[in-house]
């Protein structure tokens, strides 16, 4: 994996505060493939300049697939440290996040309804409210956000 500096998208060259520009929800799954260069990496970062929203879990959901993708060898040491670095950065300058409390109830209603958990109904719930669309790598996540009727950026 290519340092922080080779992505075309660099948190120092974002600006300082996030632009309010927001027309999308991203998930964990989005913003990990961008910093792990997964495949179709390139097309996220239209998501990122636009300062997509969040929920505040995103950069703890990220930091864990980071250490999913260490752990089983994807990844080695330096890289998973600046991909944390990178989540750190853009969690912190691109993305508006948004506390998970007020959206439990409603996230509560989704996972029951369409079994998927409620980290996943976070995301959706928070889609819906805002009616916006997601951003999603996750099949159950997308599955999902399109039985509710949210629009659905596949990733």
């Amino acid at each position: 994996m290519p340092n922080t500096r080779d992505f075309p998208l660099d948190p120092v060259d974002l600006p300082g505060t996030w632009s309010g520009r927001t027309v999308t929800v991203i998930d964990a799954s989005t913003l990990v493939a961008y910093v792990l260069r997964e495949e179709g990496w390139g097309a996220i970062e239209g998501l990122l300049r636009e300062g997509p929203r969040s929920v505040e879990l995103l950069p703890l959901e990220a930091a864990n697939a980071i250490l999913v993708a260490r752990r089983h060898k994807r990844v080695n040491a330096a890289e998973a440290s600046e991909a944390l670095r990178t989540v750190q950065g853009l969690s912190e300058l691109a993305v508006d996040l948004v506390p998970p409390a007020p959206l439990v109830n409603g996230a509560w209603e989704i996972a029951l309804q369409e079994s998927v958990t409620m980290y996943d109904a976070v995301y959706l719930e928070l889609a819906r409210q805002d009616r916006r669309a997601l951003a999603s790598r996750d099949a159950a996540q997308i599955r999902a956000a399109r039985n509710l009727g949210i629009r659905v950026i596949e990733t």
